[in-house]
């Protein structure tokens, strides 16, 4: 999992970004510190996020990386 591997690496939590659409992101973007979910996310994944971004057509994550 992305914790485990953020564990072993002495990496925080509330260092980690994710971006996520679907329900099988839902316990990433609940663990990190920043999540967003892209615009065409299933209702679930949007729930779990903290923030929301565009479609993944409309590169969602490009436009919350250059912010």
């Amino acid at each position: 999992t992305l914790a485990a591997c953020c564990a072993e690496r002495g990496i925080a939590p509330a260092e980690v970004v994710a971006f996520g659409d679907m329900p099988n992101d839902i316990e990433m973007l609940s663990w990190a510190g920043a999540s967003f979910a892209m615009g065409n996310a299933h209702p679930d994944a949007v729930a779990a996020a903290s923030g929301r971004t565009a479609t993944n057509e409309e590169d969602g994550v490009a436009i919350v990386i250059e912010r």
